[in-house]
């Protein structure tokens, strides 16, 4: 028998991911305002960048590639986050 997933905690999961995607995002615009120039700079997919950016389902690799490309330290990323 399959157990569930209860949706509280699909929930917490979702608002963590949106939380580490404005983080990265609010660090990225103090580097490049446009995702598009950033993307172009750093040699990073620029459907990766918003998908990060925006709290969609990302892979960690992607997470951790960008939030480095930023400078945030993987500890910084997940600081506060219960």
């Amino acid at each position: 028998m399959k157990k569930e997933i209860d949706p509280q905690l699909t929930a917490d999961i979702e608002l963590i991911i949106k939380e580490i995607g404005s983080r990265i995002k609010s660090q990225r615009k103090l580097i490049r305002n446009n995702y598009e120039d950033f993307a172009r700079d750093y040699s990073l997919n620029k459907v990766t960048i918003s998908r990060v950016e925006n709290g969609e389902n990302s892979s960690l690799r992607s997470i951790i590639i960008l939030a480095r490309a930023v400078g945030i330290k993987i500890e910084d990323l997940f600081k506060g986050i219960q």
